[in-house]
């Protein structure tokens, strides 16, 4: 069984998502993660995208993610394009909300594009008008091998318990605890990262 390297780490990405032009959308992701114990940054993400939202419950996304990762004094560049359909269904108090998305990754360093797959499962529960329990899960899983890259198979799965506030309308803050999990390959320790989040909604369901 491989050896898991643990770390602490603080993730605190901000979600924009505003109305365009009828059920036209821009959505923006910006999101600074904190780690080594949260003494440095490790990684940036930036990930602009257009949404179409056909009504409240079912959206469609386009879009490009640009990463930044800090590495043993390396700096590390990724480029995605992703796709995503997302599905919202309230039913009384609780909320359950389903993200699939598709991502093509390509890295400056290697040739070849690597495909993943992500599936977000989230639920929340009102407690009252403005809190709110929560929780998800999300599986990643690769679905082709890149050579020196990402391997075919489950790339990492986080899951994330905490609570939400709705400080005003269109506004929502969630603080909790997620743990994520990564799968690297037989050259590599897997990753076991205990991250705080605290990230921030505006104008958007999820």
């Amino acid at each position: 069984m491989a050896a898991v390297n643990q770390d602490l780490q603080l993730w605190t990405p901000i979600t924009l998502d505003e109305r365009i032009y009828r059920n036209w959308r821009g959505y923006l992701e910006i999101a600074p993660r904190l780690g080594n114990n949260i003494t440095r940054l490790n990684q940036l993400l930036l990930r602009p995208a257009i949404q179409y939202r056909f009504n409240d419950r079912f959206s469609l996304f386009a879009g490009y993610l640009w990463q930044t990762t800090y590495q043993n004094g390396e700096v590390l560049h990724e480029h995605r394009l992703w796709e995503q359909a997302l599905f919202n269904k309230d039913i009384k108090r609780f909320s359950i909300i389903n993200r699939t998305r598709l991502e093509q990754r390509m890295f400056p360093h290697l040739s070849d594009t690597g495909n993943r797959l992500r599936h977000l499962l989230k639920f929340e529960y009102d407690l009252s008008d403005k809190w709110y329990l929560v929780t998800s899960d999300e599986l990643f899983v690769n679905i082709n091998s890149v050579k020196n890259g990402p391997q075919a198979g489950i790339d990492q799965n986080r899951i994330f318990a905490g609570i939400g506030l709705r400080p005003r309308k269109r506004v929502r803050v969630e603080i909790g605890y997620q743990y994520q999990y990564v799968n690297r390959s037989d050259q590599f320790d897997d990753l076991g990262n205990h991250a705080i989040l605290i990230q921030t909604f505006l104008g958007i369901k999820d």
